[in-house]
C-alpha cells in the first residue's frame, strides 16, 4: 500500500506561524499561504480550507477537499519538498477538478 507524500497540518502553532511569517499567491479559484524550511522538515504539509459560508453543503465542500488531495497526492516531486502550504477556497460555487487543477499548476510552478 502506497502511503501519503505528505502530511496534513493540524498544529495551531504551525497554522499561526504560517499565517504570519509566509507568503501569499492568488488564483482565481484557490489563496495559498505557504512557508519554505519550516524548522528543516523533509516532508510536504498541506492544509486546506473551505468555509462553510462559500460552500454550503458538507458534501461539496468534502468534494473540493478530496480533489485538492488527489492532486498532490499524485505529484512524486512534492515528496521531497519541505513546504507547508494553507489552501483557501475562495469561490462561491463548486468548480471541475480541471480549474482546480490550473490554480494549483500556477502555484506549483511558482516555486
Amino acid at each position: 500500500m502506497k502511503s501519503k507524500s505528505f502530511k496534513m497540518i493540524s498544529s495551531k502553532k504551525e497554522i499561526e506561524l504560517i499565517f504570519k511569517n509566509g507568503k501569499h499567491f492568488s488564483g482565481k479559484y484557490l489563496n495559498f499561504i505557504y512557508l519554505k524550511d519550516l524548522e528543516k522538515q523533509n516532508y510536504f504539509q498541506l492544509l486546506i480550507s473551505i468555509p462553510k459560508k462559500k460552500i454550503k453543503l458538507a458534501v461539496n465542500r468534502n468534494k473540493i477537499k478530496r480533489r485538492i488531495k488527489a492532486f498532490y497526492y499524485l505529484r512524486k516531486n512534492m515528496k521531497d519538498s519541505s513546504l507547508s502550504v494553507i489552501v483557501l477556497y475562495k469561490y462561491f460555487k463548486p468548480v471541475k477538478y480541471i480549474k482546480l487543477e490550473k490554480d494549483l499548476l500556477l502555484f506549483e510552478n511558482l516555486n
